[in-house]
């Protein structure tokens, strides 16, 4: 009991109350005080301006990597941008000679319109033709859009999606496409438009914006998708900010896929029609689209 009366009326310790007598009377602190405070704020600053150095140090050499990063990236872009045309010269060699060496018989002719045919249907052979552009850009940020996205019914900034360029290129192959490119990517019947990340793929190679949607098709095509289902997806998105553009266009060529693989063959019994007049064909079925 005479102890906790004691820290209630004395809760002060004697020393701290010797040292406020002091300051009361103005007498200085002591030296071995101030070397003490002296010494502490020099190891202060030294670990400060230690801090500050690591910081700075690392700062730049995360910068130095970044920057290593980025210029071999874009070297290898330029060297696979390289690659990719001059395998397309050697296809287009290849495809030259074969023609010649087929249309030396009647029955070589024939096979080759029928490869023709065959390779523009399934996107193994490139394509020209008449047909419709269709142009897709990133809502430019300036608060015209809706807050909410219709497509999630959540906060956007007005990107467009894989599932958009998915909705668009199955609506132009139902408008009757016959074969349909994506910034430059001819799509097949195995090809895939999906995202990682914030990026979209197709077939597994990333395309930026604006995304430009080629297809030759018949004269029909452009309006049937304008006034289908297409169309109406395109100005929901519209109204959210995404805009958009549909183009005919005259002289549209169509590279051949860069990825077609062929796992197996069968012999046809009979020839496509559009054979005879080296015609395309679009697929039975819409691009498959994940």
């Amino acid at each position: 009991m005479v102890l906790l009366t004691n820290l209630v009326e004395d809760s002060l310790d004697e020393g701290y109350a010797r040292a406020a007598a002091r300051r009361a009377e103005g007498e200085p602190p002591s030296r071995h005080g101030r070397l003490l405070l002296t010494v502490g704020l020099v190891a202060v600053g030294l670990l400060l301006a230690t801090a500050a150095a690591q910081t700075r140090d690392r700062a730049s050499v995360t910068a130095e990597a970044r920057s290593a990063l980025a210029a071999e990236i874009e070297d290898r872009s330029a060297a696979n941008d390289r690659l990719e045309r001059s395998l397309d010269r050697a296809r287009s060699a290849v495809a030259r000679d074969r023609r010649a060496a087929l249309r030396i018989t009647s029955e070589g002719a024939r096979l080759e319109r029928e490869l023709t045919a065959l390779e523009a249907a399934t996107g193994a052979g490139a394509v020209t033709g008449p047909g419709m552009v269709i142009r897709l850009e990133d809502a430019s940020g300036d608060g015209s859009g809706a807050d909410v996205d219709p497509r999630t019914e959540g906060d956007t900034e007005g990107r467009v999606s894989d599932r958009d360029l998915q909705t668009v290129v199955n609506e132009v192959w139902a408008a009757g496409a016959e074969a349909v490119a994506v910034n430059g990517q001819r799509l097949t019947a195995m090809s895939a438009i999906r995202a990682a990340g914030e990026a979209i793929l197709v077939d597994f190679r990333p395309v930026n914006p604006p995304y430009v949607v080629r297809a030759v098709g018949p004269e029909s095509m452009r309006t049937r998708f304008v006034q289908g289902f297409g169309g109406s997806y395109l100005q929901v998105l519209r109204d959210y900010g995404i805009d958009y553009a549909v183009e005919d266009d005259e002289n549209l060529r169509l590279p051949a896929s860069g990825g077609l693989a062929v796992r197996h063959a069968t012999a046809p019994t009979a020839v496509p029609s559009g054979a005879a007049t080296g015609e395309t064909t679009a697929p039975d079925d819409r691009t498959t689209t994940r």
